[in-house]
């Protein structure tokens, strides 16, 4: 039998004795041969699936890692808080965890199958013997996919784990000795150039959009572009541009790993590929949903961007992702509901991100001219899905429309259209901790409504957002600010996430607010709420170094009270550790053990 690639690897950089087998010894004999499997674009088409297959499916965040490459990051974030004990980002939370921890391993091994996978399709592509149909040489355009997907794989590995080793373009023959395939890591800079120019290297040889439906889900031009612009967001940012801290972290001979000047002309890099894409690209716009007023049109377009599949706005998702299981999490477990209007209550937005929205007026909870105030009792609003006026607290009042997209609180009308459930998370409310005698309860007495089918958490089959355009636009104006402070673009871009989501604008035109004397502050401001609950947060306040002030604790409802005798009253819900160590996951122990060669993050 000839050699061959496996497809998965049972370690990362060293292959054990139970994972040295040839693909074709592990299925029966009367499958097809390794050749053969690559001989038809039916087969070819699967194989191509199984490329794709390590993509993080983020709506698997209870439980991450347990199979998959779904990370802890909405319940590891100052945005919410898992009530349920099991759930991983629970771990990370109370400090619970070590380069031996299993959800450590699995991720960074599965990301390398998948770097593996890839590599190996692109050896193997070539032997398909009809894959130009109707004019399309869909070897050349799988090979450049699966070169994407690595490079994408990379990124994802070195926004979460740092530094990391570059495996070349070659798979790893599966009898490969162990010496071969032991290496230290490569620098972060150099990391990033490979990923930058591996997506520069393919984007010419990628269609600019998906040419038919079953092109959704598929990289093209636009996508590698703007994965681009992610990888040079984060190689600008404080974690990864100069950072002192990590001034130790050095292979064996001395490499160092993170640069310690930092450098502005990667905020200009930043910057330019954001532009680039725009300009490139202008077939990608903000969705827009239509309502019968402005106040209305701009909740449901912030709404229905999460709702609607491949709207205008969406640049990449994964298909049919487990929404389901996030819906689920997201419920309040309604006692007097049933089937999708009866969840689990998990995820429990904190009072910060509550207060992080903006007011209608525009301007943000903590300037004494908005009016928000936690203390001012109760007044009669009409929520924007409403059938009714509601007596609700005045937190709730006067706030602008993504507030009311992203937030479940206390006597807001459930989800679905159809009931007439009204959700009350007071200790003995129909969703409150009183009538549950497990942990389905919320611990701050709001559960996350971005993002909810309109029918309730049993309805599936939607996708899981990768990149949106928004994203882009608040790139673009963070990564300009940050080398050319007073260029317009700035205002431009985040003028155009306000005027979509409804609120004033910066400026001096009629009606706008006072441009922000703090500018980093406002974009940073826009950019959690814009983006909230899309699996951004963790890692912004990482590259930004400020998770260590915004990840101690977790505020929310006394939700051990009803309304009369202390409920509305803000209290700690959650203590949390955070040590400057964990702004990098640490390398898996077991790597490390077999690889002399690879050293530890610093501080694990």
């Amino acid at each position: 039998m000839k050699k061959i690639y496996i497809f998965t690897i049972a370690t990362l950089l060293v292959l054990s004795n139970a994972g040295c087998k040839k693909f074709l010894d592990q299925v029966p004999n009367d499958r097809l041969t390794f050749d053969e499997s690559f001989a038809t674009k039916s087969t070819v088409d699967q194989l191509l699936a199984n490329v794709y297959s390590t993509l993080p499916d983020e709506m698997q965040q209870r439980f991450p890692a347990n199979g998959y490459t779904a990370g802890p990051w909405t319940g590891a974030s100052d945005e919410a808080d898992y009530t349920l004990p099991s759930s991983f980002s629970n771990n990370l939370n109370s400090g619970n965890w070590d380069a031996t921890t299993g959800q450590v391993n699995t991720i960074w091994q599965l990301y390398y199958r998948g770097i593996q996978a890839s590599s190996n399709f692109m050896a193997n592509v070539s032997k398909c013997t009809d894959c130009n149909l109707n004019g399309i040489d869909f070897i050349s355009r799988y090979y450049n996919e699966a070169r994407a997907i690595r490079a994408i794989y990379y990124y994802y590995l070195i926004r979460q784990y740092g530094p990391v080793v570059l495996l070349g373009n070659d798979p790893i023959a599966a009898d490969a000795p162990i010496q071969a395939i032991s290496k230290p890591r490569n620098s972060f800079d150099e990391c990033v150039d490979y990923i930058v120019g591996e997506l520069d290297a393919v984007t010419a040889n990628l269609p600019a959009g998906p040419l038919s439906n079953d092109d959704y889900g598929h990289v093209n031009k636009a996508v590698v572009q703007a994965y681009k612009v992610q990888v040079l967001l984060t190689a600008a940012s404080p974690l990864f541009n100069g950072n002192a801290d990590y001034a130790n972290l050095k292979n064996a001979d001395g490499k160092q790993l993170i640069n310690q000047t930092p450098s502005p002309a990667k905020w200009k890099r930043a910057a330019d590929a954001a532009k680039s894409f725009i300009t490139s690209f202008p077939n990608y716009t903000l969705f827009v949903k239509t309502g019968t007023t402005p106040f209305l049109t701009a909740f449901l377009s912030c709404r229905d961007v999460m709702l609607t599949d491949w709207n205008s706005e969406v640049i990449f998702a994964k298909g049919n992702a487990d929404i389901t299981n996030l819906q689920y999490n997201m419920a309040p477990n309604h006692n007097n509901g049933s089937g999708g209007d009866k969840g689990g209550s998990f995820l429990s937005v904190s009072q910060q991100m509550v207060r992080a929205y903006f007011m209608a007026n525009g301007r943000p909870t903590d300037d004494p001219l908005s009016g928000y105030s936690e203390t001012a009792g109760f007044s009669s609003f009409h929520a924007p899905d409403d059938n009714a006026a509601r007596q609700v607290n005045n937190m709730y009042v006067g706030r602008e429309p993504r507030f009311y997209v992203g937030i479940t609180y206390t006597n807001r009308k459930w989800i679905n259209p159809n009931s007439t459930l009204v959700t009350s998370f007071e200790f003995n409310g129909n969703a409150g901790k009183g009538s549950i005698s497990n942990t389905d309860y919320t611990s701050t007495g709001y559960t996350q409504r971005k993002n909810l089918s309109l029918s309730g958490w049993s309805t599936g089959g939607r996708t899981n957002i990768f990149i949106r355009l928004a994203e882009i636009y608040l790139d673009y104006a963070e990564a300009l600010y940050e080398y050319d402070p007073t260029n317009p673009d700035i205002l431009i871009y985040l003028n155009k996430i306000r005027e979509r989501a409804g609120v004033p604008q910066y400026g001096s035109g009629a009606g706008a607010l006072p441009v922000p004397t703090d500018l980093r502050d406002a974009i940073r401001r826009e950019r959690r709420v814009e983006l909230a609950f899309e699996s951004h947060r963790y890692f912004d306040t990482r590259r930004w170094k400020i998770a260590e002030t915004t990840d101690k604790v977790i505020l929310g409802m006394n939700i051990q009270k009803n309304a009369a005798d202390g409920y509305f009253n803000v209290v700690t819900t959650e203590s949390r550790v955070f040590d400057k160590k964990h702004y990098l996951w640490p390398i898996p122990n077991g790597e490390v053990q077999k690889v002399p060669l690879l050293v530890q993050n610093t501080g694990w």
